[in-house]
């Protein structure tokens, strides 16, 4: 057993802890319960990695935009997709200062289905996720977009925004980081599993790194423990398969996300920083008709 764990955190992750990597063995066949893995990987040796003492405030909400109510309430249990987005921003750190990033997250299924990098942690960042969501999702009205209070989201042209496409906004209550624990706990994994463990030179290497776990890994890989230990996209799609719907297994931004910003040319340095990128805003470009916030296109831009 110890090799075949070895093998897990090789092959799948190394970040994985002793419940997923039981899953793992149950899903090649290997019977054998939770415990004894615990036991065996305490006495190999083999631990999950863990999350740094370190923060950086992304989170301004002393200001005097309005604030929308708590809508969400804790209610963390969702059965549909396209009901409830959860959004927030973390900082990445690189050679060149931070890099930040703002994701949005499918309360369901726990799936990513919107994201965006830049140097500015704005609206605009903000807003660039969300679009990206309403190209990939095209929610219905009435959907709940959940955040915290900080200035990006309380922001009139966020608002407005939401309103256009008849979503209700949501915030959690002040410095509450529990009213948003499932967003929360996205970024620790990301952290723990990814940017702890690397050192980025520039933004384009951040949203590299970010398309690839999010896309390659989290979204379709990644067993997570709020939804039995099956990927978000298993999950999403074997719950609508139970509610009588097609699967909804939607484009995911990484075949347009993970290539350099020119073909064939690989730029090296922060020049990379100072050319706006590809990214998912050529993916958007090539949407005809969508419906637009006025983010400027492309979007993982400084």
């Amino acid at each position: 057993m110890i090799q075949e764990i070895k093998r897990i955190h090789a092959e799948v992750s190394a970040d994985y802890g002793s419940p997923r990597v039981h899953r793992e063995l149950l899903a090649d066949g290997i019977l054998c319960c939770k415990n004894t893995v615990t036991k065996v990987m305490k006495d190999a040796q083999i631990p999950a990695r863990s999350k740094r003492k370190f923060r950086v405030a992304t989170t301004d909400s002393k200001h005097n935009l309005p604030i929308a109510p708590n809508l969400l309430n804790r209610q963390f249990a969702v059965k549909t997709p396209n009901l409830v987005w959860l959004t927030d921003i973390t900082y990445i750190a690189t050679n060149n200062g931070f890099v930040y990033l703002c994701t949005v997250e499918d309360l369901c299924s726990r799936r990513i289905v919107g994201w965006s990098v830049s140097r500015k942690i704005d609206t605009q960042l903000a807003l660039a996720a969300l679009q990206q969501a309403f190209d990939l999702r095209a929610p219905s009205p009435g959907l709940i977009v959940h955040s915290d209070r900080g200035c990006q989201f309380a922001s009139l042209e966020y608002s407005q925004c939401l309103a256009s496409h008849g979503l209700r906004q949501s915030m959690s209550r002040k410095g509450n980081c529990w009213d948003n624990a499932p967003m929360e706990s996205f970024f620790r994994s990301f952290k723990v599993e990814e940017v702890y463990w690397n050192q980025y030179a520039t933004h384009e290497q951040v949203a590299r790194a970010v398309s690839n776990y999010i896309d390659r890994f989290y979204n379709r890989v990644r067993r997570h423990s709020s939804l039995d230990y099956v990927s978000p996209i298993d999950y999403e799609n074997g719950r609508l398969y139970e509610l009588g719907k097609d699967a909804l297994d939607l484009p995911s931004s990484e075949p347009f996300v993970a290539r350099s910003p020119e073909s064939g040319e690989r730029r090296t340095g922060d020049i990379e920083g100072q050319i706006a990128t590809a990214f998912v805003g050529e993916f958007q470009a090539s949407l005809p008709g969508r419906k637009t916030c006025g983010v400027a296109v492309p979007i993982n831009t400084l």
